[in-house]
């Protein structure tokens, strides 16, 4: 089994890049973050006119989750599902495809350490544990998305420069490593242990992918059964060099199942 996430930044800006990729890698499953479009318009049949399935949840202009799949899912959910009349459902999509469950999320950024986007961010983790809790316990689960924390030095390109910063700061890696504990492996570091593998470089910053001046914030974690399985975890840089890219990339994980 394949599983891969890629914050796109806007579904219909990156469709061609999606696509190609997608024809390439035949992934069992893509985990889209930022589609940045409202359900009515997203682009629906380019994906299913190729044969692939797509479960999705956004909203105008910010935040989106979609999950892209060979296979119809077996089950399809949004959001932490705790009472929050659905604000979270952009942010949280939970597929079941081949027995296996895959949750996408989209963690909020956190904008600065002094905000109230921050307190939420944080308070996200904390729901998001409680939902894992509730939802997934003994589950074969693989957790993917972008979670909007760099948890090591090794994580950024310059730790000492940049700390602390909304997504790398003592306070984000104990929500996120909060999350772990519940039972949850690193696979991307299990496969790629060296520092300088990242998934994300800013666009504001000149040259930052020619310098490699990169983030690790997207990840891919799963229980400890499906973490087994896993054989292989890939970065693809190629779609971080095309004409008007994301500043994020494609992940990739292959699984023994």
């Amino acid at each position: 089994m394949i599983i891969a996430t890629f914050n796109c930044n806007s579904v219909r800006s990156r469709l061609g890049i999606i696509l190609d990729w997608l024809e390439k890698h035949q992934p069992d499953a893509l985990a889209l973050q930022e589609t940045k479009v409202q359900d009515a318009d997203f682009p629906l049949a380019d994906f299913t006119k190729k044969g692939w399935e797509v479960a999705f949840r956004g909203q105008k202009s910010y935040n989106g989750v979609a999950v892209i799949s060979r296979e119809k899912p077996e089950k399809v959910s949004f959001g932490l599902n705790d009472g929050d009349n659905g604000e979270s459902d952009p942010r949280l999509a939970h597929v079941r495809i081949g027995g296996v469950e895959i949750v996408n999320t989209y963690v909020p950024q956190g904008r600065e350490l002094a905000s109230e986007h921050f307190a939420f961010k944080l308070e996200w983790f904390a729901r998001l544990k409680q939902y894992f809790a509730r939802h997934l316990k003994g589950a074969k689960t693989v957790w993917v998305g972008d979670l909007n924390v760099a948890p090591t030095p090794a994580d950024v390109y310059d730790s000492t420069a940049v700390w602390p910063h909304v997504c790398h700061c003592q306070e984000v890696i104990d929500a996120y490593e909060a999350v772990l504990k519940t039972g949850f492996v690193d696979i991307f570091r299990k496969h790629l242990p060296e520092p300088e593998n990242f998934t994300f470089w800013d666009y504001r910053s000149p040259r930052s992918v020619e310098r490699n001046r990169g983030w690790r914030i997207d990840h891919v974690l799963a229980t400890e059964e499906m973490a087994r399985l896993s054989v292989s975890c890939e970065v693809d840089i190629e779609p971080r060099k095309a004409e008007k890219p994301s500043d994020h990339t494609f992940v990739k994980v292959c699984f023994d199942c």
